[in-house]
């Protein structure tokens, strides 16, 4: 940039050269002279701003242009260039009539005829065919296609838009979510952006007409037109591009694939995820009536008709209700929902490739509701029947429930049967933290066996990549906006269709890098445990694989005593104490009371320092109140301390920290028996006194790491509920603020934490309690969902980079530690790190089998429609032209050519990592004969877009109990 800006001027005086002639100042028209004409040749002085910046004469450029006839023209007025039109210059444009002979009985159509074109709007002459020849060129309508211009109406159109525009807006439309409006509006602009002229608004035509071009492209890419039934006869989901990845009978799979042993039928189970979006809502404008459905249930959307009558039998539903309350249960039944009719989608797709399933979106109404999910479930999975299936869902804990008896009430062409042990139910990765964890592991992506490296967060991404039109479609009408939507997703599937050969292959060499290193660490880690418990372990894992009703593995259940509990076992051990003879009570107040009574003054100092910092003028008053009632305390325990502590005054006295005649009494050391040094501890508080804050010091430890989980999880939550449904600056001001106050409760019980570990290990020295009770450093606090230490920012949960999931994670020891206790404590927690790299393992092991599995299915599925576009071609219609049917034999077989050339890239992209992979592959891999080279630089480029990458892990697994 900086060698060009010098030629700026330079460059800058050509541009303005050429709004004049520039060098072609020639006075006779080259195009006459070319030609030969006789005759003395025209004035030059037309120049086709879409051709050449040449000039020809009026009689030129209408013969140059009588198959070019939307381009636009400029006329030298000796001058300056100004615009006119090709009729004026006296082009018109003879329909019917495709060697262009003339017609003798031409119909001229209105003066003011409009036809749209990437390059503007024109007003043409156009005349229609009314010859002996009109039986043949059709009616106006007719002629107009095959002219390639789209007619606004089938009756005396007035309007008509070129094939070259509507296509051109369709890939604008679904690759960059250009609107209607706005690319209307720069056709508009390109026409004329001066303002000076009047143009015919033709945009609720155009939609119009889009929406039509979108529905019949789809129909022509399912080979409807070669079908005798025609649109008529589409089956429901018909148009929806299917994944080819994924196991379909009779398509891709082998002929044993259902009588495989137990330990390959993951290989073709079909992972499928369940989520709603909130954003993709519709306003209550306009109806059926004026908007109709295209192909209502054709595509990805359930059929409209009967998911309204099924709506209508059920009201508000009160069930909902999650283990840990996410944004479906805020959002079900509420006042978000007035005004709109509907207020999202829920979806269901293909969790391991993230292709929108055929008939598996449908309105929601009242937030996420059990009877949209279980719609949209039920009508997609009724073109899976047959195979297994893995089922991911934010909510399936409660989903699951009853599911059967549910589906049972449905029509019965909606009725699918779940045999016992056919379907898994998991939670997403991401989501699987925000939920309770004891007795949640059978929900866990990470431990259940068979679902590989899948995350269950595909579906997230979807509606990440459909956002940009959501406001688009807000206000769109119920056929407008359904006919959109299938045509985003009719795109999207179709990109990953086309870019699935670099996803899997990448996939496939993650994972065989990760099981390697991920193998070595589960047997070096093995091998250094005993055999017994190895043994043991194995037995127990292998049972809850088996039966999940068994006590959940991977979740230790609390043996630690809570504060409350200690306290409570303390007070009854002092109640025993005190009916023995001889038994001297010394004050109305307990041992027991007097070393929780500093405890909980310990805490109260602590709050009150942290208000002290922050609080304005208006609130000394308060501080001076909570001060004085903070001062009267310590004295009541300096009383108590002269009781239970007397040989301990002396040395307190000597202590300036321990004085209570100061101003800030919450900075006041207390002198409780950790305070006391330990060459004194002994003489001045007594072995009973220093074992009670022992006890309560382990409590104190215990409640405030559970606490400090708590509040982490609390915020793991709160910051994904805010990312997804807080919008606007008050509510985002809320939302901060309560993220805010939640961080300053888990910095509270950490500092708590820290004050017990600090106490016990002065009352106790280092011991084998440490290992449950480490040091609490800043990049411990991190939750469960977080990876790394150096991602984690105070007072943020992460960082913008995201680290490892499950299979690649370090966690903090706060989880591993968490909810144990006794002499046991270790062994437990090597049995929770041995079953979680078991898991690990096993996972990649899983993924690195599936992974070829899937290759040779997309393979095959290209295989299969190959063979089915190559049979459309070649079956022979009665009923049509021969033009049509030369139409449909050509588009078939350029189908089928797609498919193989697709075979082929595919083939020669991933045939190298799955033999790597396999050791040998099958006969999908064969192209029957045909070259199946492509060049290493195009088998090594992605050409995924970036919304295409797929981020996410995949799990899998094959390895042999140890």
């Amino acid at each position: 940039m900086n060698a060009w800006l010098p030629l700026a001027d330079h460059y800058l005086r050509e541009t303005v050269r050429n709004e004049g002639r520039g060098s072609h100042t020639y006075q006779q028209c080259i195009g006459c002279s070319e030609a030969g004409v006789i005759t003395v040749p025209g004035d030059p002085r037309i120049r086709c701003k879409d051709c050449s910046p040449r000039l020809y004469c009026h009689a030129c450029t209408v013969k140059k242009h009588a198959e070019c006839p939307f381009h636009r023209v400029m006329r030298w007025t000796g001058r300056s260039f100004e615009a006119v039109s090709l009729a004026e210059l006296g082009l018109t444009i003879q329909l019917g009539h495709a060697d262009l002979s003339p017609c003798s009985n031409p119909q001229p159509a209105r003066t003011d005829f409009c036809v749209i074109d990437i390059n503007g709007q024109h007003r043409v002459r156009l005349n229609f065919c009314s010859c002996d020849k009109a039986g043949e060129a059709g009616g106006p309508a007719e002629q107009l296609h095959r002219r390639e211009l789209y007619p606004a109406t089938d009756s005396e159109p007035n309007t008509a838009f070129t094939y070259r525009l509507l296509e051109h807006y369709h890939v604008q439309s679904v690759q960059g979510k250009v609107s209607m409006f706005d690319y209307y509006q720069s056709l508009q602009r390109l026409t004329d952006n001066t303002g000076t002229r009047k143009l015919q608004d033709r945009y609720k035509t155009f939609m119009r007409i889009v929406a039509q071009w979108r529905f019949l492209k789809r129909l022509k890419r399912a080979g409807r037109c070669h079908h005798p039934s025609g649109a008529a006869g589409t089956a429901n989901g018909e148009l929806a591009v299917a994944c080819p990845a994924c196991p379909r009978p009779e398509v891709n799979l082998p002929p044993n694939w259902d009588t495989v042993s137990d330990e390959l039928k993951f290989l073709y189970a079909l992972t499928v995820a369940i989520d709603a979006c909130f954003r993709l809502k519709r306003r209550a404008v306009s109806s059926e009536d004026k908007d109709p459905i295209l192909g209502s249930g054709w595509g990805c959307f359930v059929e409209d008709t009967g998911f309204r009558e099924i709506l209508a039998q059920y009201g508000d539903q009160q069930e909902m209700n999650t283990c840990t309350g996410l944004s479906a249960v805020d959002h079900a039944n509420t006042k978000f929902s007035r005004g709109y009719a509907a207020t999202g989608v829920c979806a269901c797709v293909c969790a391991r490739h993230e292709f929108m399933l055929p008939n598996g979106v449908g309105d929601t109404q009242k937030g996420e509701k059990y009877i949209n999910s279980d719609y949209v479930f039920a009508s997609a999975m009724c073109h899976h029947r047959r195979v297994r299936k893995n089922v991911s869902y934010d909510i399936v804990c409660q989903w699951c429930k009853h599911l059967q008896e549910r589906l049972a009430k449905f029509p019965s062409h909606l009725r699918i049967e779940i045999p016992k042990g056919s379907l898994k139910y998991v939670i997403p990765k991401l989501h699987y933290h925000s939920h309770k964890q004891l007795n949640h592991s059978k929900f866990s992506m990470n431990y259940v066996p068979g679902i590989a490296r899948t995350d269950g967060e595909g579906i997230e991404r979807r509606w990440w990549w459909i956002q940009p039109i959501a406001s688009s479609t807000k206000v769109m009408g119920p056929g407008q906006r359904q006919g959109v939507l299938e045509d985003q997703w009719a795109y999207a599937n179709w990109r990953k269709f086309v870019n699935m050969a670099w996803t899997l292959r990448d996939r496939l060499r993650n994972a065989r890098a990760e099981h390697a290193e991920h193998m070595e660490l589960f047997v070096t880690l093995t091998a250094s445990l005993k055999r017994s418990n190895i043994k043991a372990w194995t037995a127990q894992i292998l049972a809850w694989e088996q039966d999940h009703d068994l006590d959940d593995p991977y979740v230790l259940v609390a043996d630690g005593a809570s504060d409350a509990d200690v306290r409570r076992v303390m007070a009854e051990e002092e109640q025993a104490a005190s009916a023995r003879p001889g038994y001297i009570v010394k004050h109305d107040v307990s041992m027991l009371g007097f070393i929780t009574m500093g405890l909980d003054i310990e805490d109260q100092q602590v709050r009150l320092q942290e208000d002290a910092k922050s609080a304005p003028v208006s609130k000394l008053p308060v501080l001076l109140e909570r001060r004085t009632a903070l001062r009267r305390r310590i004295q009541k325990l300096r009383e108590l301390q002269a009781i239970y502590m007397p040989s301990a005054l002396p040395l307190l006295a000597q202590i300036p920290e321990t004085q209570t005649d100061v101003e800030y009494i919450e900075g006041v050391r207390l002198g409780l028996p950790s305070d006391i040094s330990p060459a004194h501890r002994t003489h001045a508080c007594g072995e009973h006194l220093m074992m009670m804050e022992k006890r309560l010091r382990i409590a104190q430890c215990r409640d405030s790491l559970q606490d400090v989980r708590n509040k982490l999880h609390t915020l793991d939550h709160l910051y994904k509920y805010k990312k997804a449904n807080v919008r606007h600056q008050a509510p985002n001001t809320r939302a901060i603020e309560g993220l805010g106050q939640q961080w300053a409760r888990c910095n509270r019980a950490v500092a708590r934490y820290r004050r017990a570990r600090r106490s016990r290990l002065a009352l106790d020295g280092p011991g084998g309690w440490e290992s449950e009770f480490r040091v609490l450093h800043d990049e411990d606090v991190r939750g469960i969902a977080d990876d790394e230490p150096d991602s984690v920012l105070k007072g943020k949960r992460k960082s913008a980079a995201t680290g490892p999931g499950e299979g690649r994670k370090k966690m903090s020891w706060i989880w591993n530690a968490s909810d144990r206790a006794g002499k046991d404590a270790h062994v437990e927690s090597l049995r929770i790190e041995w079953l979680k790299a078991r898991a690990r393992a096993f996972r990649w092991g899983e993924e690195l089998k599936l992974l070829p599995e899937e290759m040779r299915r997309v393979l095959a599925s290209l295989k299969h429609e190959e063979q089915s576009w190559q049979r459309l071609a070649s079956d022979r219609r009665e009923d049509v032209d021969s033009a049509l049917q030369e139409g449909l034999t050509a588009y078939g077989l350029e189908q089928a050519s797609i498919r193989l050339a697709m075979r082929n890239v595919f083939r020669g992209v991933c045939i190298t990592e799955a033999l790597a992979a396999t050791g040998k592959l099958g006969e999908e891999w064969n192209l029957d004969g045909q070259d199946t080279s492509i060049s290493q630089e195009d088998a090594d480029t992605n050409e995924c877009g970036p919304y295409e990458e797929v981020q996410h892990p995949v799990d899998e697994g094959d390895l042999q109990v140890l």
